[in-house]
Order: C-alpha cells, then structure tokens, then sequence
C-alpha cells in the first residue's frame, strides 16, 4: 500500500504530530543528579494489554457495544479530529454507542499496520483503519493514534485522534 502525500494529507498530520511530541514533553529527561524512581519499565505484558483494548474497541464499533466504551475510555478522555472534538467526550462515546447498541454499521472494518509505543505509564498505538461500506464496496482509510495512560495498573484510553488519508491498494 503507498500512501500519496498531498498539502491536504500533510494539513492532517499536524494533529497527530501535537500529541506526540505533548506525550514526549510529559517524559522530559531528568536531572542526573535527580533520584531514579523505582517503577518497572514497561513489559510485553503491557503491549499485549494494548493491544487487546484495541481488539476490544474494533469488536464495539462492528458491534456497537457501549460496554467496551464504557470500560476502556478513561472518564476525562477526548476525541481529536481534524476539525475539532468529534463526537466528544466519554459520555457522548458512551450516549451514541447506547443509543445504537447491537446494531451492525453498514460498513465492515479492520485495521492495518498497528504499532505500540510504551513509555512508562504511556503508551502510544497508530495505526490504519479500513472501512469498506456494505452497500457498494466503497474503500476510505483512517489514521488512527490513540494515547493511553496507566492508572491505578489499568490502561485507559486518554486521546483518540483521527484524520483521513488517501491510500492505494
């Protein structure tokens, strides 16, 4: 698959690009002098659980499933699309999921090329989701990059953004 950058495609990457680097800027190096906190560093374990919330949020959108949301979203997430906060925050995820709950969407949809990126208590997933509309075969693709954050030894969704982007099959 090659991906065609154009002016608009590289507009839609400056989103993604602002929460990476304000991830990387909450992980600032620190003094050498400074005391090392005794935390483990992050194991297979916790790209494994990455991972799985991920399966868990591609299973409730095909299934529309607002228990997953419920579960997975942190309570003070947020949603990041090229022009704004869409649909919202948790409650809004959580709203719209219930409101259609077991309804099949008339798309199918699955995911390409995820890469997991742990940081500590961070973690960082991106990757292409594929959506194929039932009706007409219809292809679009979707950059995905989701930050999670550990909390309490539970890994929460924080920030899903998303921005479109043109691909060839």
């Amino acid at each position: 698959m090659r991906y065609i950058a154009t002016p608009i495609i590289l507009a839609l990457i400056n989103p993604a690009l602002i929460i990476l680097v304000s991830v990387a800027g909450a992980f600032a190096q620190r003094p050498s002098n400074a005391p090392v906190a005794a935390t483990a560093a992050p194991s297979q374990d916790d790209t494994l659980a990455i991972r799985r919330i991920e399966d868990d949020l591609l299973k409730a959108e095909r299934t529309t499933d607002p228990a997953i949301i419920e579960r997975v979203l942190a309570d003070d997430f947020v949603s990041i699309r090229p022009h704004g906060a869409a649909p919202g925050n948790k409650a809004d995820w959580v709203r719209n999921f219930q409101e259609h709950a077991g309804q099949a969407p008339p798309y199918a949809v699955e995911t390409r090329n995820l890469k997991i990126y742990l940081v500590g208590d961070s973690a960082v997933a991106a990757y292409v989701k594929v959506y194929t509309a039932n009706e007409n075969g219809n292809v679009a693709h979707e950059d995905d990059t989701h930050v999670f954050v550990k909390d309490g030894g539970v890994w929460k969704l924080k920030i899903a953004g998303a921005s479109n982007c043109m691909a060839e099959d």
